[in-house]
């Protein structure tokens, strides 16, 4: 049974990696089509798209993972059952479970590689992408921190803008005043900086006056800080919840917790990200009733297109449960959890009916 099970594995496994290289290269081609409207934006050339594109490769690695094990695992067990090496497994007892089980042991390194590079490589290589795009598309203006901090330089001011709740909403914000010679004559700490009628308006601010002899401190409820970029500057800057990583979405949840902000949104990516894993074998357990029974006698073409329309269901029925969670304020966990749910049972009808 061993051998049938490394046998099972590396075909699978290779017409998966296949599927998943045509759908990054596809997605790179594309990606790279979209950059071409920046390039000219500062110093962003089109070798600069390139880099970028590469970044961000990582991350489309793991959200195309499920759909590239399902269409590798109808690919796979397609061309083993046009060999007939089905039908004598099956003959020979082998299961439609037996099979599904052989084939979650063959995968499992893979699925863990697959975690790795999601939640460790994935973020860092995006949060670098979006960092070495905003410093070029703005001519060095701005400067993205690994932690998703940003400073802007603004004329004679620094800004370093600790979160970004949206381009016109910035929380935690420094701004650090120089002379021409480069002295420091004002360092002010604001909670809150918020666009409102052309201009930023900062609120709860802690201002330190600095001279040669003493340094004054003073506290206002707001003042209008005289800052030339617009936030059209900001949504360059602003990492999406599906960038994070586990550990960053988690203590960004705990933050805004903490500060009585909602926290839907990013919980949900929290709790995709937790269940991927699970997503992954799901499709292909769906993917395994593709290559029996009636569905057997189907071209390749004709399988690999509904496995197509089987993957972009998921899509949809993911980002169905989003948005409706978010609005209706459903727990996260539970809009996470029941569109693999919804699959679990198709996939358990669909293995009944075909064993």
């Amino acid at each position: 049974m061993k051998i049938i099970e490394r046998y099972l594995g590396r075909t699978v496994i290779s017409t998966t990696l296949s599927v998943l290289g045509v759908l990054l290269a596809l997605f790179a081609l594309i990606q790279l089509i979209a950059e071409t409207r920046d390039i000219g934006y500062g110093h962003y050339t089109l070798l600069s798209a390139f880099y970028y594109v590469l970044l961000t490769l990582p991350s489309q690695f793991y959200t195309f993972s499920p759909i590239a094990f399902l269409l590798g695992t109808i690919l796979g067990l397609g061309l083993l059952a046009r060999h007939s090496e089905l039908i004598i497994l099956n003959a020979s007892g082998i299961s439609l479970y037996k099979i599904a089980w052989s084939l979650f042991k063959a995968t499992l390194l893979i699925v863990l590689f697959t975690i790795l590079i999601g939640e460790g490589l994935a973020p860092r290589a995006a949060s670098l992408a979006e960092s070495h795009k905003a410093f070029l598309t703005t001519s060095g203006q701005t400067l993205m921190t690994q932690q998703g901090a940003l400073w802007i330089r603004d004329g004679y001011n620094f800004i370093y803008i600790q979160s970004i709740l949206n381009p016109t909403h910035l929380n935690r914000v420094s701004r650090y005043q120089f002379d021409t010679h480069n002295n420091l004559l004002k360092a002010s700490f604001a909670k809150e900086v918020n666009y409102e009628k052309n201009s930023w308006k900062a609120e709860d601010v802690v201002t330190s006056h600095l001279s040669p002899k003493k340094i004054n401190a003073s506290h206002t409820d707001y003042e209008i800080w005289p800052l030339s970029f617009s936030p059209k500057l900001l949504n360059i800057s602003i990492i999406l919840p599906e960038q994070m990583s586990l550990k960053q979405l988690n203590e960004y949840i705990r933050y805004r917790k903490k500060n009585l902000l909602n926290t839907s949104q990013y919980s949900l990516a929290f709790w995709q990200r937790i269940l991927q894993p699970l997503a992954i074998w799901i499709m292909m357990c769906l993917a395994i009733p593709f290559t029996f029974k009636h569905l057997r006698s189907l071209a390749t073409s004709l399988r690999t297109i509904t496995g197509i329309i089987v993957g972009f269901g998921f899509y949809l029925l993911n980002e169905f449960f989003g948005p409706f969670a978010i609005v209706y304020q459903w727990p996260p966990f539970l809009a996470a959890l029941l569109p693999l749910l919804i699959f679990i049972i198709i996939a358990g009808l669909l293995m009944y009916w075909a064993d």
